[in-house]
């Protein structure tokens, strides 16, 4: 007669298969945690902002027809909503303004720390203000005209697609504290 095997008999071979089919896993799942990571993407390299700044302010002269480099004070604000800083440089220079104001020029921020030149608009004077009120998709800004020949107020500048307009005093005054500042650029 056949005997049958007893639970005890199979539990030593039953934990041997169980031991072999682990260990032949084990070194699969052991090359898997330790894999090297891979590497992290290179970040997009960026300039010193001093730079950047004084690269910008190259660029505008080009395009003024001058090399002399004019005193200037700048401000940064996310004017486009990208997520990075834009360039503001009013041209507070002596031999750039006049008795109506001084140049404002505008630079868009990129991703590696540069700016491209966006535009200038003459004639104006802090204050200057970031408005919140958007224009295709920038922000207005919200600058002072006036003195010499041209009334005194606040306009609000807006963005066509292309850039801010060149002439203030072409555009309405606003009634006193009628546009919402985010943040004050220039005093």
């Amino acid at each position: 007669m056949r005997r049958l095997p007893t639970p005890a008999s199979v539990l030593p071979a039953s934990a041997a298969v169980l031991l072999l089919c682990a260990g032949c896993r084990a070194p699969e799942l052991a090359e898997i945690q330790t894999a090297p990571p891979a590497p992290a993407p290179l970040a997009a390299p960026t300039l010193d902002p001093r730079i950047a700044a004084e690269q910008a302010l190259v660029a505008f002269m080009e395009t003024a027809g001058t090399d002399e480099a004019p005193q200037y004070r700048q401000a940064r604000a996310d004017l486009d909503g990208d997520g990075t800083g834009d360039l503001l440089m009013l041209i507070d220079d002596p031999l750039w303004c006049d008795a109506d104001g001084c140049p404002l020029v505008v630079f868009q921020g990129q991703a590696d720390g540069s700016y491209t030149l966006i535009g200038r608009t003459d004639t104006t004077h802090p204050p200057i203000a970031l408005g919140k009120h958007r224009n295709n998709g920038w922000h207005d800004l919200l600058v002072g005209v006036g003195g010499g020949t041209i009334q005194g107020g606040t306009v609000a500048l807006q963005y066509d697609g292309e850039g801010y307009p060149g002439d203030p005093t072409m555009v309405a005054l606003l009634a006193d504290d009628s546009a919402p500042v985010v943040e004050t650029l220039f005093e």
